[in-house]
């Protein structure tokens, strides 16, 4: 028997996931976030919206982000957000907002992405810098069991997070996960997955939903919700490929 659905916090009953519209190449993985979301529908028991999902993004000017549990800010390149946009952002992830960042660049991690992002984070959280996640917290085994934070590439064998008291608000990953998820308008993989190929596009998929899992329910050892899903995932094996630090 399958466990009952969870919902999500705004007035309707679905998660939606929703990239953050913002001046600057915010969406250099168009598909991602559609096909993320049919990944969480199929291997979890979360009520997903697809149809009619907000592929546009949503702006964080707009109302609607305090109506959303998660958001995806991604990008390849400088940018630098409005003082409202700061304002905004900063109020919903203290309000309990789940924030996801995929620095997206192509042959390394975008150092002027990181840069930008490094610099407004000082601006909206003085004090609270953002810290490698210990690789026991929760997140790697929301539901399935990681090593490490699979993408794209493999470029750091740790993501970055900021933490309000105990709560992990913020994770910052520079491996391009997002563009191991994105597909092109007939249905195909946009781009290659290195070193380790379709295996670890797997894994990219299952960080995917692990993110999810966490900021839906934060600890899975105190939520029943998806028991009967974990214990068979944990039984599902696939080998890394390998990890080369830089």
């Amino acid at each position: 028997m399958l466990a009952p659905s969870v919902g999500a916090m705004g007035p309707e009953d679905q998660l939606q996931l929703v990239s953050l519209r913002y001046t600057g190449n915010w969406n250099s993985r168009p598909y991602a976030t559609h096909v993320w979301s049919q990944e969480v529908r199929f291997r979890t028991s979360i009520d997903v919206r697809l149809d009619g999902t907000l592929r546009s993004g949503i702006a964080l000017t707009d109302r609607r982000l305090f109506e959303l549990p998660i958001a995806v800010l991604s990008g390849d390149m400088r940018f630098r957000l409005s003082q409202v946009e700061r304002m905004n952002l900063k109020k919903w992830v203290e309000s309990g907002g789940f924030l996801i960042v995929d620095n997206t660049g192509l042959t390394r991690p975008s150092e002027s992405f990181d840069q930008s992002l490094r610099a407004e984070f000082q601006t909206m959280f003085p004090g609270r810098p953002l810290i490698k996640v210990p690789a026991s917290h929760v997140l790697f085994r929301s539901l399935y069991k990681l090593d490490y934070p699979p993408g794209r590439a493999i470029h750091h064998n740790f993501v970055e997070g900021l933490f309000i008291d105990e709560r992990l608000a913020v994770v910052y990953m520079q491996n391009d996960l997002t563009g191991a998820l994105d597909r092109d308008q007939i249905g195909a993989w946009s781009h290659d997955v290195v070193p380790g190929g379709e295996k670890q596009r797997e894994l990219a998929q299952r960080m995917a939903v692990n993110l999810v899992m966490y900021a839906m329910c934060l600890d899975y050892k105190d939520d029943q919700v998806h028991r009967s899903y974990l214990l068979k995932a944990r039984r599902w094996q696939i080998n890394p490929p390998e990890i080369r630090t830089p």
